[in-house]
C-alpha cells in the first residue's frame, strides 16, 4: 500500500510540517520543495499520477499527495517577491510598533489585511499609505505570501518604477508593452509598490490608466502601496497627494478598488541602525 506523503510531511520536522522551504535566488524570493514532498512514494517523486477514464483511456491528474503542494510552491515562485522579504511568509508576521495613534494604525491596517487574506475574494483589495520605512511593502508581502503557499492564489507583486523600467527594455528590444503588463492584468491579484514613485509623465500615467482601468473593468482585486497620502488625508499645502499624483481619473477608481489605509510611525529602517 502507497505511502501517503501528507501524512509523512505532518512529521517531516526538516521543513517544518510544510513541505518547502523558502531562500534568495538572484533578487527574487523562491520557495523549495522539501525532501519529504520531492520524493513522494505515491507518484515517485513526478508529481502526477496516471489513471483511466471510463473510456479506457490513460490521463494524468496532479498527485493527490503532492500536487497541491506543488502547485501552491509554482505559484510562490511566480509571483515575484524580492529576495529580502524570503522570510515574510504570512500576515502576521508584520508586529506593529509605537504607541498611541501610531500603533493604532499599524493595528488597523493588520486587522484589515488579515480579513482580506481570510476571506478572499469576498474583500476589497487595499491601498497602504505611510512614510518610508513604516512597513507597507512587508504587509502587502505577508498577505500574497500567504495567499500563494497556503491558498494557491495567483499573485504578482511589481515595484512600479521597476515596471517601467521593463517596459524601456521592451521596447528597445522591439517588444510591445503587452507582453509585460499582460500578466499583470491577467493574475488574480496584483501588488504594485510605490505607487506614483517617479515624474508623472503623460507616459507613466498612460501605463497605469492602462493597468488600473483594465483590472477595475474586469473586477480583479488590486493591492497597493505608496508613500503620498490620498486627499482625505493628506494636506495638500504640505506637498502633493496621491491624487494629484495620478490624477482624478485613476485616484477615483483605486478609492473604488480599495480600502485605504493610513500606517503612522518613524522608519524601521533608520530606527534599527541607531
Amino acid at each position: 500500500m502507497a505511502v501517503d506523503t501528507r501524512a509523512k510531511t505532518q512529521r517531516c520536522t526538516k521543513c517544518y510540517k510544510r513541505g518547502w522551504f523558502t531562500s534568495s535566488s538572484k533578487n527574487q524570493s523562491s520557495a523549495e520543495l522539501c525532501d519529504c514532498v520531492q520524493n513522494c512514494i505515491s507518484c515517485n517523486g513526478i508529481g502526477y499520477d496516471r489513471v483511466k477514464n471510463e473510456s479506457g483511456y490513460d490521463f494524468l491528474i496532479p498527485c493527490p499527495s503532492c500536487g497541491d503542494i506543488r502547485r501552491k510552491v509554482k505559484r510562490y515562485n511566480l509571483a515575484g517577491i524580492p529576495a529580502k522579504f524570503k522570510d515574510v511568509l504570512e500576515v502576521g508576521s508584520f508586529h506593529p510598533r509605537g504607541r498611541g495613534s501610531i500603533e493604532k494604525s499599524q493595528q488597523r491596517a493588520l486587522a484589515y489585511v488579515g480579513e482580506f487574506v481570510k476571506n478572499y475574494p469576498n474583500k476589497r483589495g487595499f491601498m497602504l499609505m505611510g512614510g518610508a520605512g513604516v512597513g507597507k511593502t512587508h504587509l502587502a508581502i505577508g498577505a500574497i505570501s500567504e495567499m500563494t503557499l497556503i491558498g494557491g492564489v495567483r499573485c504578482i507583486f511589481k515595484d512600479f518604477f521597476y515596471l517601467l523600467s521593463e517596459l524601456k527594455d521592451a521596447y528597445s528590444h522591439g517588444h510591445s508593452e503587452n507582453e509585460v503588463i499582460e500578466p499583470l492584468i491577467e493574475t488574480e491579484v496584483l501588488v504594485i509598490d510605490e505607487l506614483a514613485k517617479g515624474k508623472s509623465s503623460d507616459w507613466e500615467l498612460n501605463i497605469l490608466d492602462q493597468l488600473i482601468s483594465k483590472r477595475y473593468n474586469a473586477s480583479k482585486i488590486t493591492i497597493a502601496t505608496t508613500n503620498y497620502l490620498s486627499a482625505d488625508c493628506g494636506d495638500r499645502a504640505r506637498g502633493e497627494v496621491l491624487d494629484d499624483r495620478v490624477g482624478e481619473r485613476i485616484a477615483s477608481r483605486l478609492h473604488e478598488m480599495c480600502e485605504f489605509l493610513l500606517l503612522e510611525g518613524e522608519d524601521f529602517r533608520q530606527s534599527k541602525n541607531k
